[in-house]
C-alpha cells in the first residue's frame, strides 16, 4: 500500500439525513490495490461496522474520535486509549449529579442514562442492521458507579452548559473536542484523530505525506495538522478549512468523490 485515504463519516461520506452516494462508493471501489481506503469517526465501533461492510473496508478504522483504532477482519482494536477507571467513574458521577444527559463508548457496549432522550440514533442504526451486528445498548446503574462499565474510550454529551466544557477543558487528563453541533466529546488525554491517523498510518506503513484525511468539523482538526495531508469538505467550518491543505465540494455534491477523481 503506497497511499492511504480517510474519511469522517458524518456531513463528509455520510450526508444529513441520507446515504452514501452511488458517485462516492463507485469512487472507493475504483481505488486501486496501492490506495488503501478507512475511516475516521467519533462514532463508537459498535455503530461503525455497517459503513465497513457496506464500503468493503479491508483495513482497521479510527472509532471513538481517535481513542480506538478497530480492526474488523479480527474483531480487535490495533491501538486504543481507554480512561483509567477512576477517572471514567469521576467523570460519570460529574454529568450525573450535574442532571447532563450523556453516552459512554465501552467494550461491552452503549451505556446510557436511564431515561435519556438522545436514543434514537442508536435505535435506527440498530433497526437498519442484522441482529448479530446490533450495538449492544446498556443503562447506567446511576447508584453505583464504584467500578465503571469497562474499557470507556468515549463519553458524547448532550446540551453541555459552556460551563461545563470550560471545566473539562481545565482537566489535564482529558481531551475535549465537538464532532457535532450542541454535544462534547470527551476522550482520554491525547486521544485525537490526528494521533489514530499517525498509529494507523504506522501500522500500514504508509507514509504519512501520502495519507490523505477528510472532514469537517472541530474534531477533524488534528488530522490536518498530524503531517497528513487535510481535505476540507465544502460544508466544513471556516476553522477546519483554515487549516486543510486541499478544500473540495460540500458532502451532499460527492465532495469526496470529487476530490479523488480530480483533486489528490
Amino acid at each position: 500500500m503506497e497511499r492511504l485515504i480517510i474519511c469522517d463519516i458524518d456531513n463528509t461520506l455520510l450526508p444529513a439525513g441520507g446515504k452514501i452516494s452511488d458517485l462516492t462508493m463507485e469512487t472507493i471501489r475504483e481505488l486501486g490495490d496501492a490506495t488503501g481506503f478507512s475511516i475516521a469517526t467519533g462514532r463508537s465501533f459498535h455503530v461503525v461496522r455497517k459503513f465497513v461492510e457496506e464500503i468493503g473496508i479491508r483495513v482497521p478504522v479510527i472509532t471513538s474520535n481517535g481513542a480506538q483504532v478497530y480492526d474488523y477482519e479480527r474483531n480487535t482494536p490495533v491501538y486504543e486509549s481507554c480512561f483509567p477507571d477512576p477517572a471514567a467513574s469521576d467523570l460519570l458521577k460529574l454529568l450525573i449529579q450535574e442532571g447532563f444527559d450523556f453516552v459512554a463508548y465501552g467494550k461491552d457496549g452503549i451505556f446510557y442514562r436511564p431515561g435519556s432522550t438522545h436514543m434514537a440514533f442508536f435505535n435506527n442504526y440498530n433497526a437498519s442492521v442484522r441482529e448479530e451486528i446490533r450495538a449492544p445498548l446498556i443503562p447506567l446503574n446511576e447508584k453505583d458507579l464504584s467500578t465503571p462499565p469497562s474499557e470507556l474510550t468515549k463519553v458524547l454529551v448532550y446540551s453541555p452548559t459552556e460551563d461545563l466544557r470550560n471545566s473539562l477543558l481545565l482537566k489535564k487528563s482529558l481531551e475535549v473536542t465537538a464532532s457535532m453541533h450542541s454535544v462534547i466529546d470527551i476522550m482520554p488525554k491525547g486521544a485525537t484523530k490526528g494521533n489514530a491517523v499517525v498509529a494507523l498510518a504506522s501500522y500500514l506503513k504508509v507514509p504519512l505525506p501520502q495519507v490523505y484525511c477528510f472532514g469537517d468539523n472541530d474534531n477533524d482538526i488534528s488530522m490536518f495538522t498530524c503531517g497528513a495531508v487535510g481535505v476540507a469538505m465544502g460544508n466544513a467550518t471556516d476553522e477546519v478549512k483554515a487549516q486543510a491543505r486541499i478544500v473540495t465540494r460540500n458532502c451532499k455534491d460527492d465532495g469526496v468523490a470529487y476530490a479523488i477523481r480530480h483533486l489528490l
